[in-house]
């Protein structure tokens, strides 16, 4: 078995996000640009709301087969084991998904009561490409981590440019938008194959054996399917997309903070090296400190980016306090669900009884909590469906809130039996220094979206300076430095 190349958590995790960062203001023009071209005349709230239900019910339902053989293909590719074989059988999985959808396109148009069906077809081609999008994102991410930021900057490139052209030269509305995704993805898929040194042998066996290893990580993504279930609960409760489009809009900025995940980029593959309890702890910490980053600004400016999308979204400022904490937290919990998966000895090949490892049985306590959850947020939901839409839209938000603080416990306390890790002081001082952003809104009031810029500049100033009592930033900036001088 070729084994892998040894891996730099810190090092790739950093590159990685140095990159996010650097394409940051592309994938921040996107998302604004689709909440402003879709929200706005000629368009309005229940075409933006509708774009919404489509994407919510292709990425959080119909791709469920793609996403659940993601994580098992990163270990089988950090191991060096054949994978081609998985390659295909998710091919074949993204044309029944198709299939299943396409049949049941009538319903959805009834229940969005959005009478234009064209954009619920044309998305089926989304399904297609995203497939073989994460199946091929997955090799990578097992092999050579390093490449995810680079091949991740051209998609952000391809798919903004791609979005212009469609919006604003065509005028395709929801169209516009499915089609830069398609694009996007498209040159994602061609980069990836381009990069994988994945073994691509087509074993199916071992493909088959993949498949009942991943029946663990099943349960774990049709809790994401009871979560997005939200969205069509709403819709049928309201008989709108609008409450939709006010939790979306929050959604979208919040979504901000998950790219501090791409700090874990190279964990994957440095748990295939070692299993050292400080490969935890390192991460915790440098999540920490990026994800800090990001709430704060996040906290300080998103008062005024709502405003800027729309001048009634500013309404959904709670929604979006709650949500932006519920992805830091779902980041925490990413770092304990992939340490669960890589120690797990009944996911690997020879294992046996994986429905009775570590992974399944914290993918079914946390099942089981979602549905208690996502419950008690329909049924706050029905009992205030004649509340204005945004109070709805904190409500939506508080069931994911619930979640993640469920996800989080259950997966700590595995995570820790397996590993016997601490959580590091460093990890907490930028997460509660995060949340003075909130004051600080009240002080800096962008008018322009210079003046946001600006801001934006003054809070990472801001938020650096407070770290300079956390040990871990000031020994990042001894080594930055360090770096720095080493070049000369």
């Amino acid at each position: 078995m070729e084994k892998p190349e040894s891996t730099g958590l810190v090092r790739v995790g950093f590159y990685n996000l140095a990159l996010k960062l650097a394409i940051a203001p592309l994938s921040f023009a996107f998302s604004l640009l689709v909440v402003k071209y879709l929200s706005n005349p000629p368009y309005g709230l229940e075409v933006f709301g509708t774009w919404q239900y489509i994407f919510t019910l292709v990425i959080g339902y119909f791709t469920i087969p793609a996403d659940m053989f993601y994580f098992i293909t990163s270990r089988y590719s950090s191991e060096g084991r054949p994978v081609g074989g998985l390659l295909v059988i998710n091919g074949i999985s993204g044309l029944f998904s198709s299939l299943i959808f396409l049949i049941l396109i009538p319903y959805f148009v009834y229940a969005s009561h959005f009478d234009y069906p064209f954009y619920f077809y044309l998305s089926i081609s989304l399904i297609l490409i995203y497939y073989l999008y994460r199946i091929s994102n997955a090799m990578v991410i097992g092999r050579t981590p390093k490449k995810v930021g680079e091949i991740a900057a051209v998609f952000q490139v391809v798919r903004l440019s791609s979005a212009i052209i469609m919006m604003f030269i065509f005028n395709l509305s929801i169209a516009a938008v499915i089609l830069a995704y398609d694009f996007g993805y498209l040159v994602q898929i061609l980069l990836n194959l381009l990069y994988i040194k994945s073994n691509l042998k087509l074993d199916f066996h071992l493909a088959s054996v993949a498949i009942r290893k991943s029946l663990p990580v099943t349960v774990y993504y049709l809790q994401n399917v009871i979560e997005a279930s939200l969205v069509w609960v709403v819709v049928s409760i309201s008989g709108n997309t609008i409450t939709v489009s006010y939790f979306e809009s929050a959604f979208v900025l919040a979504n901000v903070i998950t790219w501090s995940q791409a700090t874990q980029t190279g964990l994957i593959k440095k748990l295939s090296e070692t299993k050292d309890p400080s490969v935890i702890e390192t991460s915790l910490k440098l999540f920490s400190l990026t994800s800090g980053l990001f709430m704060f600004i996040i906290f300080a400016e998103g008062k005024d980016i709502l405003f800027k999308l729309r001048p009634d979204y500013v309404n959904s400022i709670f929604a979006l306090y709650v949500i932006s904490f519920s992805n830091l937290i779902r980041g925490i919990y990413s770092i304990f669900y992939q340490s669960i998966l890589m120690k797990d000895e009944t996911l690997s090949i020879e294992g046996q009884g994986e429905l009775k490892g570590e992974l399944a049985k914290l993918t079914r306590i946390n099942l089981l909590l979602s549905i208690i959850g996502v419950i008690i947020s329909i049924l706050l939901i029905e009992f205030l469906k004649s509340y204005p839409y945004f109070i709805i839209a904190v409500f939506m938000s508080m069931g994911l809130l619930i979640n993640s603080f469920s996800m989080l416990f259950t997966s700590y306390r595995s995570s820790r039996r397996l590993y016997n890790f601490k959580v590091p002081r460093e990890f907490f001082i930028p997460v509660l220094l995060s949340f003075l952003g909130i004051p600080f809104s009240f002080l800096m009031e962008g008018k322009s979206y210079l003046d946001i810029l600006v801001y934006g500049v003054i809070s990472i100033g801001i938020f650096s300076a407070l770290n300079l009592i956390n040990p871990y930033f000031r020994q990042l900036g001894r080594n930055v430095i360090g770096f720095i001088k080493s070049m000369k």
